[in-house]
């Protein structure tokens, strides 16, 4: 498939978390898709804005006209610099659903958002078509009042009836750390809807695939990266 995976970070994001997500992500490649890896100081969803101006559509935030063309892909996965595949079916299986017209990604909620506890297909990691990329009206990934980033991929999906396959969290490593909005610590973040709860180092699968990506969380808070650096090594050493 023509396909590739696109991540991105920012300076604050130490080289080390760089290389060991790329030599996990190498690891669990086995169709070796093109993994490519940017690094800027611009918000997260204009970043995949601009991937898809780098491949040919124009975005409501990006005129593709105005940038070179440089990327022709048919499919993309959008996966976080603090994300990473637990097996080698993760980028498979994400490929095949996309491939069958589905959105797929990882399942989250806006916490801090009053959205109706609005479950969509998470920026960790999420494969889309070019094909449905367009279909959806080629939306804007930064936050909105009524969603976080990538959430207007699903609001709109539903709004035009292409189909979002979510996977849920089977089981994350430790509570999560407060955030300003919240307030107090919270034991965990609730999907709610009858969902699993999950933390940070939350693992994503399902009865069908099994365990598929694993996802760190608040990277930046003390302590986190050296979590996913751990994390990594134990993949890598598995």
């Amino acid at each position: 498939m023509n396909a590739c995976i696109v991540s991105y970070y920012m300076p604050n994001i130490n080289p080390k978390t760089v290389d060991l997500q790329k030599k996990v992500v190498e690891k669990f490649n086995i169709t070796k898709l093109p993994h490519i890896v940017m690094k800027g100081e611009i918000p997260h969803g204009m970043f995949i804005d601009y991937c898809w101006a780098l491949n040919g559509a124009s975005v409501k935030t990006i005129d593709a006209s105005k940038v070179e063309k440089q990327l022709d892909f048919d499919y993309v996965i959008i996966l976080d610099i603090d994300c990473v595949p637990v097996s080698q079916n993760g980028f498979n299986y994400f490929l095949s659903k996309a491939n069958e017209g589905k959105i797929v990604g990882n399942m989250q909620r806006s916490g801090h958002i009053k959205n109706g506890d609005h479950l969509f297909a998470a920026p960790s990691c999420t494969a889309i078509s070019r094909e449905n990329f367009i279909k959806i009206g080629s939306p804007s990934a930064l936050e909105t009042q009524r969603g976080d980033v990538l959430e207007e991929y699903t609001f709109e999906a539903e709004r035009v009836g292409v189909p979002v396959e979510l996977i849920p969290p089977s089981k994350f490593d430790r509570p999560p750390f407060r955030y300003e909005w919240e307030e107090e610590k919270m034991p965990y973040w609730e999907l709610k809807n009858g969902q699993p709860n999950y933390g940070l180092g939350t693992t994503y699968g399902n009865q069908e695939a099994g365990d598929l990506f694993w996802h760190n969380f608040q990277i930046r808070v003390p302590g986190q990266e050296e979590h996913f650096w751990k994390k990594c090594e134990d993949l890598l050493n598995g």
